[in-house]
């Protein structure tokens, strides 16, 4: 960690063979979206870091997600999309039925999978594109194989949080 100088973590955590990071497919009222990346939020002790992790929050939340992923690294990520949340999320959204699991071995790859579900585009969303820029994966979806579902069927329009229009993906086609 740069900014954070040190990271607490759990030794649960740091005595894991793997971590897997299972978020929901949602909005967050910070970030713009919460997925794997984001997730991993929920390693960190709140014994510690407060709640809602304030020291995360006001090192920067892109900066911080990159920290703590760069410090735990998963090696596989689930973003659970069946039903998801739109709007003011993380805890005061919508739910919202995307119909879909997104997996992988690659918790950045995952969420640029899962954001372009969400119609949003991952380079835009600040904490992925910094991500992709300290090398945790890439966003680029000729990086990304997909298999399953075509990404065009089960695309699903999420609501953004207020001040997130600008991570809008351009229409398909």
């Amino acid at each position: 960690a740069k900014a954070l100088r040190e990271l607490y973590l759990p030794e649960t955590i740091l005595s894991a063979d793997v971590v897997v990071s299972v978020p929901k497919l949602k909005t967050h009222r910070f970030a713009g979206l919460t997925l794997s990346l984001k997730n991993m939020f929920g390693v960190v002790p709140g014994m510690k870091y407060g709640w809602p992790k304030n020291i995360l929050h006001w090192n920067g939340i892109p900066l911080s997600i990159c920290e703590v992923n760069a410090t735990v690294r998963t090696g596989y990520s689930v973003v659970d999309g069946v039903v998801g949340m739109e709007g003011y999320g993380p805890i005061l959204g919508t739910a919202k039925r995307a119909g879909v699991l997104v997996m992988g071995p690659n918790a950045l790859a995952v969420d640029a999978v899962s954001a372009r579900v969400m119609c949003v585009d991952p380079a835009r969303v600040d904490y992925l594109a910094m991500a992709q820029a300290i090398e945790l994966g890439s966003l680029r979806p000729e990086d990304i194989r997909l298999t399953g579902a075509r990404l065009d069927d089960v695309r699903t329009d999420f609501v953004l949080p207020p001040g997130f229009s600008a991570l809008r993906a351009p229409p398909l086609g």
